[in-house]
């Protein structure tokens, strides 16, 4: 063996050992299940649990074992440690043959000379580990159980059914009557389904919403005339042809029908209740694709709007298009217009399902900034005659108006003028926890504007609840102390700009705005202090001012503090988003939520009830006693509920007296009593035809025509079918139960016993 193959050999055996593993993997895991197929055939599983239960379960075992065995971590290093460990004629030198002849020192390449000419003639003797046949031995044994016990099933079932058939208690197949002799029923779907005619013999019909329906009956004997009776209280009457009673009718809903004949003795005769399932045509499906609800764009902006959607039918689309609204101005002045825009692809709406496309261009609808779009999808079918009808929800665009959110301050006029519309703290607070959310894919830069971005937002929702304070200038908000009075002889380059234009909040008497016991008090028309570096005016000693900015509010004092503190923090707020640490944002802005919360409760206004005032008595009635018109407080009130199918539930007590006497005959009042019980069943019928076949039982037993086996299999049916209708019983207030003592329990007795003497 050359130097240069050895390698190549070791990654050979490596992958021919990844190969054994995962066949012994899979091996381990077809027997396991296997052997639950067999469990499940034993225990009569339902099949779709079983394959759900092996196959998982097989799964497990795969990827365990896989693990175990660290297949996926097999190494042509860990290769020549097995080879090392386990064949000493190598020296424990086998990872010498991966390694480059220029790598190794002279004692080292004459050590894998040596090891080379070893590995040669060992190369054919090396035995990679696997339990192949350990596996493939168990999954033999289960292959084999599960072959005996599927074998002992099947020859089980026919034994059972043999039974059952001997007993007379199989199931009973509704059939047609003795009296008609062959039904054929035509169904023609409705042309825009694009469905075939046919034809069948099956009495009960599925067919299409609107399909027409044609019965040919032939009865067997003369008979005077046959009819149609539907569950809608309808019916049609059959005319002769030739030897067959044909008629047909036109279906839109489920339900069900009989057939009815009149004998040449003037007997008029019914067959079984048959359904009919009618299969709606639902409304188009429509699926928009990566279009959010919601879009605010900027003239830098691309002015365009990509939308995706397929579009999915029953039986076919006719038309599918995009309405859209422009609106345009604000207030009383705003005006809209509405426009219908096709699809770009595909050109022409036709199929069951298709991708549509449109992008929607924004200047050529006329959009300018402060303008807004609402467009929806609608999509028709080719339903005949009233067409199905869908749309989606209202998607908006909105063009922003950059110039509009420039607020300034004319030093003549003294106007400030704000955006009509600013964020509450609530939504300040979704953003930033958005941006954060999205710091690691957006850019520094992008990060740095948002963040900008929503410190403006948060400075002007501070500058609006500034206002309800008297405070007209933003140098009056958040910041009150005099920096000129610092001491400017620290160091500048250390400072926290967070520390110095920050609020500290972690500190005694936090927000409460009280001042101290300890201070001395103010005489009540001291409302100045003097300032030894300020020069004082000289009206100010004529001047008598009672009220200052801040305190010319409408607010209570209590009120007006929290407002304060929230506008503080939200100065806090609004520091860090502009230092692009929102993070460090977010506990001001949820401190200033909540003292909005507070304050918002605060500020409310409670009516009071007030007391009932009773009318005056009458001079005649006063002091005469008489309590006839008063009640007690523990007034008994008697709740008198109406039962639901009230001749069901006595029918149930019908058929519990003939369950457990089989041999008693039902008399004209039980069959009465059947009769109105068929009466409500057919309506329930009417929403679930499952029900169908009752009907046909409670037929069979009016007619009384069974023996005495088929009458208690049909009663028991009956009564299963009649207690699942009805609806629970709604839970009504009673004393609970409690645990008494040996003596009150005596001493109820003792009562009772007195009062029985």
């Amino acid at each position: 063996m050359k130097a240069i193959d050895a390698p190549n050999y070791l990654k050979r055996m490596r992958l021919r050992y990844l190969w054994l593993r995962l066949g012994e993997s899979v091996l381990w895991a077809v027997a396991t299940m296997v052997l639950i197929f067999s469990v499940g055939l034993v225990m009569s599983l339902n099949i779709e649990w079983t394959v759900f239960i092996a196959t998982s379960i097989g799964m497990v075992v795969f990827i365990g074992r896989c693990l175990v065995l660290g297949i996926f971590s097999v190494s042509d290093n860990r290769l020549t440690y097995f080879i090392n460990q386990h064949y000493p004629q190598l020296e424990e030198s086998a990872d010498l043959l991966l390694a480059q002849k220029m790598d190794l020192t002279p004692l080292q390449q004459l050590q894998r000379q040596i090891v080379l000419a070893r590995f040669e003639d060992l190369s054919t003797q090396i035995k990679l580990p696997h339990k192949l046949k350990q596996a493939s031995f168990t999954l033999v044994i289960a292959a084999v159980l599960y072959v005996g016990l599927s074998s002992f099933v099947e020859q089980k079932d026919p034994l059972t059914i043999n039974q059952l058939v001997k007993s007379g208690k199989e199931q009973i197949v509704a059939e047609l009557p003795a009296s008609i002799k062959k039904v054929s029923i035509s169904i023609a779907p409705p042309s825009y389904t694009n469905l075939s005619k046919r034809v069948v013999t099956d009495v009960n019909l599925e067919v299409v919403e609107g399909s027409q329906v044609q019965w040919s009956i032939q009865f067997d004997g003369n008979i005077q005339n046959a009819f149609l009776l539907f569950s809608d209280n309808d019916s049609i009457a059959l005319k002769q042809v030739n030897n067959d009673y044909a008629g047909g009718h036109y279906f839109i809903r489920s339900g069900f029908y009989q057939i009815g004949w009149r004998e040449a003795d003037e007997a008029v005769k019914y067959s079984d209740y048959y359904k009919i399932e009618v299969t709606k045509d639902y409304p188009p499906v429509i699926t928009v694709n990566n279009v959010q609800q919601f879009i605010v764009l900027t003239q830098n902006d691309k002015l365009s709007v990509n939308v995706n959607a397929l579009l999915t039918d029953d039986y076919g689309l006719k038309e599918a298009h995009i309405i859209a609204t422009v609106s345009k101005g604000s207030g009383e002045s705003v005006k809209f217009r509405e426009e219908k825009l096709l699809f770009t692809a595909p050109e022409k709406v036709v199929g069951k399902q298709f991708k549509a496309y449109r992008l929607i261009d924004l200047k050529k609808l006329g959009l300018e900034p402060g303008d807004e779009l609402y467009y929806y999808i609608e999509a028709i079918d080719n339903k005949m005659p009233a067409p199905n009808r869908s749309r989606t929800d209202t998607y908006f665009v909105s063009l922003q108006d950059t110039a509009s959110d420039v607020s300034f301050s004319d030093g003549g006029l003294g106007v400030d003028l704000m955006p009509e519309y600013f964020r509450s703290q609530r939504q300040i607070i979704i953003d930033s926890e958005k941006l954060l959310a999205e710091k690691k894919k957006t850019s520094k830069q992008d990060f740095n504007s948002r963040s900008n971005e929503l410190g403006y937002d948060q400075k002007v929702l501070r500058l609006r609840y500034g206002q309800f304070l008297g405070e007209e200038f933003e140098s009056g908000i958040g910041i009150q102390q005099n920096f000129a009075e610092e001491d400017d002889d620290h160091d500048h380059d250390d400072e926290n700009i967070a520390e110095k234009y920050g609020h500290v909040h972690d500190k005694e008497n936090e927000h409460n705005h009280v001042q101290a016991k300890t201070e001395t008090p103010q005489p009540k028309h001291q409302h100045h202090h003097t300032d030894p570096n300020k020069e004082e005016s000289p009206l100010d000693a004529f001047l008598h001012a009672h009220d200052s900015d801040e305190e010319a509010t409408f607010f209570a004092q209590s009120i007006k503090m929290k407002l304060k503190a929230a506008i503080t923090v939200m100065w806090d707020a609004e520091l860090h988003l502009r230092l692009y640490d929102p993070e460090k944002s977010l506990p001001y802005q949820y401190k200033a939520l909540n003292l909005l919360k507070e304050i918002s409760q605060d500020s409310r206004i409670y009516v009071h009830r007030v007391g009932f005032d009773p009318p005056p008595l009458k001079e005649e009635k006063r002091l005469t006693g008489d309590l006839s018109e008063l009640r007690n407080s523990t007034y008994h009130y008697e709740l008198i509920r109406q039962a639901n199918y009230p001749s069901i539930r006595t029918a149930l007590s019908v058929i519990q007296q003939r369950i457990d006497d089989p041999k008693s005959k039902f008399s004209p009042s039980d069959k009465q009593v059947f009769l109105k019980a068929g009466q409500e069943l057919s309506v329930v019928a009417l929403q679930n035809p499952k029900y169908i076949e009752q009907l046909s039982l409670l037929k069979a037993l009016a007619e009384n025509e069974l023996t005495a086996p088929e009458r208690k299999l049909i009663l028991i049916k009956l009564q299963k079918a009649f207690w699942e209708i009805l609806p629970l019983a709604p839970r009504a207030a009673g004393k609970e139960a409690s645990a008494r003592h040996a003596l009150d329990q005596q001493f109820i007795k003792n009562l009772e016993a007195l009062g029985n003497q």
